[in-house]
């Protein structure tokens, strides 16, 4: 139904899309408008998930992807809520960049991260006041450290309790590693990272937090054990995301040819992922983000050296952490909507997603149901960028309440 409430089996009429009744209301309902009964077996009736960070270059000409392709695909696949970072062609700096939306209950709704400093160069500050004033969910910076925009952002009272989600430094060309070094991605022949500098990046951030402590800063994409060892030290709280697919995906568990394997956060080994789920449960980790980057076929046919790094797929992210969090570690499911869905909310500062009377804010998965990971089987054009391409997937969202 909504946050810290556990599942229940119980009757349940939706006409048109909307809920109309539950428990024995239902049925009352249904019976004076002869509507029959369906058993629903295992299937799950929730609220929608919420994605706290992913990509989109060109929301209303893109080719790989664009707003309308990807609101389709994420309802079908049941999200109620994107926010899409500043990265674009046309950085998302000030308030003429930002794209119009109006957002309603009945609709899959968009919000969009704001850049703490233009271009995200770290040399002028972005008009705050007027992002923020604009619609901007929050703010968004590369943690520049070394200079003092930064710092004066953060000391002007502008931000108030909005967010501020800290992506850790750019690489530069010359770093062509794209996974963690160890045995598997050595004899795998990829470009490997030697030196990982998240740790460092973090400890910069908490610096940064412990000066500001009453700021709202977020850490995107978190992906080392080692740095969620430095957070779990210190005494002032910090809110952390992590990518989905950080949580699925290691080193040693994905076949050769996956177009997982080059993604951002790069991807560790087994025993670090069994860290950073350990964190997530401890509540280290506050949120899990789909983090989506679209490409198309031509990107993806570059040799997995030289393409550029990221994946996109909506349609996977609730099959495959269910297969890792309900079936094999025997999760609550109110546990991993906590951090899908109720946590991204409260992340974002926006109202929690919840079942109620007269709302089309609902999703129907059935994990049971067997599909083939293809664009064939999805029935409809998306990014050519989603990992386990052509593989047998269990569980899958069947129906939603949103309009389409």
């Amino acid at each position: 139904m909504g946050p810290n409430i556990e599942v229940c089996k119980d009757n349940l009429l939706i006409i048109d899309g909307k809920i109309e009744a539950f428990g024995d209301a239902a049925k009352k309902e249904a019976f004076k408008k002869n509507i029959p009964i369906s058993k629903s077996g295992n299937k799950l009736v929730a609220p929608m998930l919420v994605d706290s960070h992913s990509f989109l270059k060109n929301p209303l000409t893109g080719f790989d992807d664009n707003l309308e392709n990807l609101k389709f695909r994420a309802k079908k696949s049941g999200f109620g809520v994107i926010a899409f970072l500043p990265n674009s062609d046309i950085w998302r700096d000030k308030p003429e960049k930002i794209p119009f939306q109006i957002n309603n209950e009945f609709d899959l709704n968009i919000y969009f991260w704001g850049s703490f400093s233009l271009n995200d160069e770290g040399i002028h500050l972005s008009p705050h006041d007027e992002l923020l004033k604009s619609g901007c969910i929050g703010l968004h910076t590369s943690n520049f450290f070394d200079s003092p925009i930064i710092f004066k952002g953060l000391s002007l009272d502008t931000v108030k309790s909005f967010p501020i989600i800290f992506s850790l430094t750019k690489k530069t060309l010359a770093q062509k590693g794209f996974v963690n070094k160890d045995l598997k991605s050595l004899q795998s022949g990829f470009y490997v990272i030697d030196n990982n500098n998240e740790l460092s990046e973090v400890k910069n951030i908490l610096l940064i937090k412990n000066l500001f402590p009453s700021k709202n800063i977020v850490i995107k994409n978190i992906a080392d054990s080692n740095s969620l060892k430095e957070i779990e030290k210190q005494s002032i709280p910090i809110s952390t995301t992590i990518s989905w697919w950080s949580l699925i995906a290691d080193t040693n568990n994905l076949e050769l040819d996956d177009i997982g394997w080059k993604v951002d956060p790069p991807l560790g080994s087994q025993g670090n992922r069994e860290f950073l789920i350990k964190c997530l449960e401890k509540d280290l980790i506050n949120a899990i983000a789909v983090n989506s980057i679209a490409f198309n076929d031509e990107d993806t046919f570059i040799p997995v050296n030289d393409r550029s790094v990221g994946i996109s797929s909506f349609e996977l992210v609730l099959p495959l952490l269910w297969e890792e969090f309900i079936n094999k570690r025997s999760w609550p499911v109110s546990k991993l909507w906590k951090y899908l869905s109720f946590s991204p909310s409260n992340l974002l500062g926006i109202t929690q997603e919840e079942l109620s009377l007269g709302s089309k804010r609902w999703l129907m998965f059935d994990p049971d149901t067997q599909w083939v990971n293809n664009q064939i089987n999805l029935g409809y054009d998306s990014p050519s960028n989603f990992p386990k391409k052509n593989k047998l997937i269990k569980g899958k969202v069947i129906h939603v309440g949103l309009d389409f």
